[in-house]
């Protein structure tokens, strides 16, 4: 998939658009205080973890974590919430990586932002330094709303503002690739389909294992990719959801899938049969990859909505 553009703002275009933002989802006072506070320990965070003493740096995420989740989620949904929710992410991923040392060299063909990619050949060499790079460029534009919202209208406010409105149109492109690619996966999936539809597709899968190994598989992975290049939005959870009810849905299709076989290899006979392993019968499981794939669909359905009502 092509890495997706983004392009400066006309000025005027970019202080209509903010200021019907502003009135529209700005926090309040409390809200922005507790944002402010936030910033103040993602600050902290980042001057840790920028020293050379591990300790330290452990030591502090001992202290923020698992709080700041808590205090980023008790704030107002937009466009504040979104990059310090992301921002929170990040550092903790960043310091699990570089914990684990699972530093690899990041892959910055997948990143699918502009900005990311930049970022990306900027720390080719360790994904935990990426992560946290991702992580402050979130706080700045945080940092940017934050003085926006408190009335500043310096150039450098201004700019960076413009970069998170620009920023939030690739978002949405982003997130309307994901839900495509979600909705073709649906559709070439039983379950959730018609009742009278349901019963070919069924059918049809119950032919071929490829047909819900590779192709689902190959779908979710480029959900996947997507989703590693969106901020922590509301977006992001519902198409989060959304694959992860897909991926469970297709793991007891596939358990169900002997049983249903009009065939039955000889060799498949010294087999244990994959769900009385875990002590189901073969409707339970069709129920259970029933349920997960409409709730996958309505995920995708409210993603969508969510999506037309940001623009």
């Amino acid at each position: 998939m092509p890495q997706l553009r983004t392009f400066p703002l006309i000025l005027l275009c970019l202080l209509a658009f903010t200021c019907r933002a502003a009135r529209a989802d700005a926090p309040g006072g409390k809200d922005m205080r507790k944002a402010e506070a936030v910033l103040a320990k993602l600050n902290q965070l980042e001057e840790a973890a920028a020293s050379s003493d591990a300790a330290a740096y452990r030591k502090a995420v001992g202290k923020l974590y698992p709080g700041l989740f808590v205090s980023v989620s008790e704030l107002r949904d937009g466009d504040l919430k979104t990059d310090l929710s992301t921002a929170v992410t990040l550092y903790e991923s960043a310091y699990r990586t570089r914990r684990a040392d699972a530093s690899t060299a990041p892959d910055c063909a997948s990143e699918l932002r502009e900005t990311y990619f930049r970022l990306c050949l900027e720390n080719a060499g360790d994904r935990a330094a990426l992560l946290r790079a991702k992580a402050r460029l979130h706080a700045r534009w945080a940092e940017a709303e934050l003085r926006y919202l408190r009335g500043d209208r310096d150039a450098e406010t201004l700019d960076a503002v413009a970069q998170v409105r620009a920023e939030r149109s690739t978002d949405t492109a982003l997130g309307e690739e994901a839900v495509c690619a979600l909705k073709e996966l649906a559709d070439g999936v039983s379950g959730v389909a018609p009742p009278a539809e349901t019963e070919e597709r069924r059918a049809r899968a119950a032919d071929s294992r490829t047909h819900l190994s590779e192709s689902p598989s190959h779908s979710l992975e480029e959900v996947d990719r997507i989703l590693a290049s969106l901020p922590r939005g509301p977006v992001y959870r519902l198409l989060s959801n959304a694959r992860d009810a897909f991926r469970d849905g297709l793991y007891w299709q596939v358990k169900t899938l002997p049983a249903r076989a009009l065939t039955v290899s000889a060799n498949s006979l010294a087999s244990p049969d994959p769900l009385r392993r875990v002590g189901l019968d073969t409707d339970a499981a069709s129920r259970a990859a029933s349920d997960n794939l409409r709730g996958a669909l309505r995920f995708v359905r409210r993603a969508e909505e969510v999506i037309g009502e940001s623009k």
